[in-house]
């Protein structure tokens, strides 16, 4: 007896056998190559994401240095510029006047002064009243800039050139 699958003489049972091994072998052998296809493409996919990480890493690293060493204007703004004494003396003075305005309109109304700026309406920070026996006194501090009005100096004289100086600060 001969032990050929293909031989005529084969049994179909042994047939059978055979046939399902040889399947049961190509299944095994189209999985491995599947998995090495797949392990190919893991290594390309994880090669080409690699660049793209050195590349945007290289990116992040070129802006970094770019805006450490420019600093420009449109990440960093520049400082306001501080105003001049001369303008913020002006600012003071008109502001003084605004209250002190304030004040006239109140005592004009009422016949006698205000108890205090807020009463009269006027309003502003680092602003001082005071009544005194000839009027009212009205003072405004800014740093190393102090202004102090009397009620009986002329408004226009204590107000001076302030608007012409306050509109020359940007010339």
């Amino acid at each position: 007896m001969s032990h050929d699958p293909a031989s005529p003489t084969a049994s179909p049972e042994k047939k059978a056998l055979i046939e399902a091994f040889d399947s049961v072998l190509k299944t095994k052998e189209d999985e491995r190559q599947a998995a090495q296809a797949a392990a190919e493409a893991s290594r390309r996919a994880r090669g080409a994401s690699r660049l793209l990480m050195g590349l945007c890493a290289t990116i992040v690293m070129f802006v970094a240095v770019y805006l450490y060493v420019e600093r420009p204007e449109w990440v960093f703004p520049a400082p306001p510029q501080l105003e001049s004494l001369a303008v913020r003396e002006a600012s003071l003075r008109i502001t003084v006047a605004n209250a002190a305005q304030h004040v006239e309109r109140y005592r004009k109304q009422s016949g006698q002064l205000p108890a205090t700026l807020q009463l009269a309406g006027a309003h502003g920070e680092g602003l001082g009243y005071d009544r005194t026996p000839g009027g009212y006194q009205i003072t405004a501090d800014a740093g190393e800039v102090r202004v102090v009005y009397r009620s009986t100096e002329p408004l226009a004289r204590f107000v001076g050139n302030s608007f012409k100086v306050i509109s020359r600060r940007g010339q």
